[in-house]
């Protein structure tokens, strides 16, 4: 099981994506490889999934939460795309992890995702391709 699962990507909060993944992409050559917009209410979001061209390594994911103000820098989410999302939220709370959004799927999106927390409160997002 542990070679099913990666770092998949890091996910920053921005107040503008446009301006955003203009400067990830003319500084540090990453590409745009989609863009996703989900969520209801203060969890209302829009989202832009850049990479290297060759598609290797990791994502860099830029958010706008909607309906939220933008935290100021400083702290990211990292991601991981795992094979079980609910085990490993299981296998969290037992290593003294929070789990701050329980597994659910993303509608339109083949994705199973939960948000948690580390022991010391660091933001991470596990990811199953469903």
């Amino acid at each position: 099981m542990a070679d099913s699962q990666r770092f998949a990507f890091t996910k920053i909060a921005v107040s503008d994506l446009n301006a955003q993944s203009a400067f990830y992409s003319a500084v540090l050559g990453q590409v745009v490889r989609h863009r996703v917009s989900g969520g209801e209410g203060d969890d209302a979001f829009s989202e832009v999934v850049m990479g290297s061209p060759d598609g290797d390594g990791p994502s860099l994911l830029l958010v706008h939460h909607l309906h939220r103000e933008t935290p100021p820098p400083g702290e990211a989410v990292l991601g991981f795309a795992v094979a079980d999302v609910e085990r490993v939220v299981g296998a969290a709370e037992k290593a003294g992890g929070v789990v701050c959004a329980p597994p659910r799927s993303l509608p339109g999106q083949a994705l199973r995702v939960a948000q948690l927390q580390d022991p010391e409160g660091h933001a991470l997002e596990i990811i199953q391709h469903i």
